[in-house]
């Protein structure tokens, strides 16, 4: 793909303009998968200069649900930022995103580096030190015949999660293969699953992770959030929503749309 550097600034525009993904309204750039991850993480340097941090990565359209909600076939990988990060409680603005939808899902956080795909299989009980229940935020725009690319090379639609105030300890990943969550959307339930609808349940998902961000030469880092996508389906909201997502061993969060 030409001008890689080009085409992440038009990106990165976009997205602060709360209008995503605009190069793929019409004709576009022809690029294949591997080019669309170069250009994410073009945008995610670009984001890096200009003084944002990685808090940790995504893993999306892993459940059967979300797969066919967003017409994707496989796996994919996005970045987490520290500046959208929000704390449960908090009031969501609409007009800082565009179209908001939400997820309900798991997180872990790293207990320590990360070197390879192999090491986390053989020290699972080590890896993390919690597991939190979050809210992740979308911006619920495609524009594109081609989903995969699209949502590939937009982050995934992420614009950013809220999290527990106090996230629950986590031992060993196995326990959460049972684990309940459940999103309800102003006292009504939206979707209620348990986490293995997540295929290998969200420790699996972690190591998917280790191995795409290895192919780019990047290694997870203690105390990154790891988003291990969503067992239930995107869900839109609108300004007067209360979101709140449950499980029942693991704590609650919450959030305002207003």
């Amino acid at each position: 793909m030409q001008d890689l550097r080009a085409f992440a600034v038009r990106q990165l525009a976009d997205y602060d303009a709360h209008t995503p993904g605009k190069m793929f309204d019409g004709p576009h750039p022809v690029m294949s998968h591997a080019e669309a991850y170069a250009l994410q993480l073009e945008v995610a340097r670009l984001r890096a200069e200009r003084g944002e941090n990685v808090a940790g990565y995504k893993v999306g359209c892993v459940s059967e649900v979300i797969r066919r909600q967003l017409h994707m076939e496989r796996a994919l990988f996005g970045h987490v930022f520290a500046s959208e990060l929000h704390h449960s409680g908090a009031t969501l603005d609409p007009l800082a995103f565009a179209k908001l939808a939400i997820e309900g899902e798991f997180a872990v956080r790293l207990a320590r580096d990360i070197p390879g795909v192999d090491w986390l299989r053989q020290h699972k009980h080590e890896a993390f030190t919690s597991i939190l229940p979050v809210i992740e935020l979308h911006n619920y725009v495609l524009r594109g015949a081609d989903a995969a690319l699209e949502l590939i090379a937009n982050n995934g639609l992420h614009a950013g999660i809220v999290l527990p105030v106090e996230p629950m300890t986590l031992n060993n990943p196995d326990q959460l293969l049972d684990e309940p969550i459940w999103v309800l959307k102003n006292g009504q339930m939206l979707g209620r699953t348990t986490a293995s609808a997540v295929p290998g349940g969200p420790f699996e998902s972690v190591c998917q992770l280790v191995s795409h961000l290895a192919l780019h030469g990047i290694r997870l880092k203690k105390g990154q959030i790891i988003l291990t996508g969503s067992p239930l389906a995107l869900y839109p909201v609108e300004p007067g929503d209360r979101i709140e997502v449950r499980t029942a061993r693991f704590g609650q969060v919450s959030a305002t749309v207003s």
